[in-house]
């Protein structure tokens, strides 16, 4: 993407972010995110087909970035601290956008962002899958492909389901307590450890 691109880009974000916050993505038109953008409709376009698909492409985005941050080779000492620090700046992008994931999880529009999510942290999950990072128990006479596979589905759809119960609890929304719980939900082979989770957040302050 050029530098211009990348600007119209930016603007686009925002704007996309800032009208779905406050109107919902359903109500959000491409003419409107032009206008808060202060670009052309047209150029909108080159972007995203859709106001849904644009806001989708920014929330993976952040998503994405999380992602590379923590996930790299090298980012991180260990897994223990790579997967920490994941987990909680996923759960701070989720609080920070809550006014539309809230919204947005419980409406016609909850397939596309249910979708992007689940696929973003299966994603995440087979990455440390397929680096031996992290390894699943064996089971006699699975297939360990499915194993991985089916692991990484529960791991992702509980944790979308996780955040859209708490996204729908009042603000301000304790992280601690729900990362203390989002813990003891996940299998007892996941390198998390609540303690350690509620060290960092001590240490960082939120």
């Amino acid at each position: 993407m050029d530098a211009r691109a990348r600007r119209s880009r930016d603007k686009l974000s925002a704007a996309v972010l800032e009208l779905a916050e406050r109107d919902g993505i359903e109500a959000v038109s491409m003419v409107s995110i032009a206008q808060a953008a202060g670009v052309n409709r047209s150029t909108v376009y080159e972007h995203a087909a859709s106001p849904l698909e644009l806001l989708r492409m920014v929330l993976r985005d952040e998503l994405d970035a999380i992602r590379d941050r923590h996930l790299t080779p090298g980012a991180h000492p260990d897994t223990r601290t790579a997967v920490r620090h994941t987990t909680l700046d996923v759960l701070r992008h989720a609080d920070a956008h809550a006014a539309i994931y809230s919204r947005a999880l419980g409406s016609a529009e909850s397939t596309a962002l249910h979708g992007m999510l689940s696929a973003h942290f299966r994603q995440s999950v087979l990455t440390l899958f397929q680096s031996g990072a992290i390894t699943p128990p064996d089971i006699p006479g699975l297939d360990t492909c499915f194993r991985d596979v089916a692991a990484a589905r529960f791991v992702a759809d509980g944790t979308v389901g996780a955040i859209d119960a708490w996204l729908a609890t009042p603000a301000p929304r304790d992280l601690a307590a729900f990362a203390a719980l989002y813990v003891v939900l996940l299998p007892t082979w996941w390198p998390l450890s609540a303690t350690q989770v509620l060290e960092q957040i001590a240490a960082d302050g939120q």
